[in-house]
């Protein structure tokens, strides 16, 4: 069988498993998940159609070759190890939950908390301050003061005045 032939059948058939992993997993999955299915469905077609199939081909022929030939050597053994660790990085980062998009739109949907204070009366509102004037020369900074309230409400809670 030629090869070309072979490589066009090899490209073809990672696409169509690509497109139905794609497709099954459209409508449930993560935004990013789906963008990485669409993203790695294209890459055999594009190997193919970039004339890097003869290359793959002996990039796999090459990697056989070397794995014939290893000799474990402790230098070997340190590389191996850290390509093991750094694989499974890259894989396990994708195991790490991201905020979902109903995450995303129950953020905003939520009425914002005001502090809890100890003796079971509401934290007073903050007036907000007016703005500054504007100064021609440089405004010192000044600290927000609902940080400090929040912090003054915890030092009553724990009664520390």
């Amino acid at each position: 069988m030629d090869p070309n032939v072979l490589h066009l059948i090899i490209a073809a058939a990672l696409t169509v498993v690509g497109v139905v992993i794609t497709a099954l997993i459209w409508k449930s999955a993560q935004v990013k998940t789906v963008f990485w299915w669409i993203g790695l469905t294209m890459l055999p077609m594009s190997v193919y159609l970039a004339g890097l199939a003869p290359a793959t081909a002996g990039a796999v022929t090459t990697l056989r070759l070397w794995w014939g030939t290893l000799t474990f050597t402790p230098i070997v053994w340190i590389g191996l190890v850290l390509g093991g660790l750094g694989t499974l990085l890259l894989l396990g980062s994708r195991l790490i939950p991201s905020e979902s998009r109903a995450d995303r739109k129950a953020l905003p949907a939520s009425p914002p908390r005001k502090p809890a204070r100890g003796n079971g009366r509401p934290a007073k509102a903050v007036a907000p301050r007016p703005a500054a004037p504007a100064a021609s020369g440089p405004q010192p900074a000044q600290g927000d003061d609902s940080d400090f309230d929040e912090i003054a409400d915890l030092l009553r809670k724990r009664g520390i005045n």
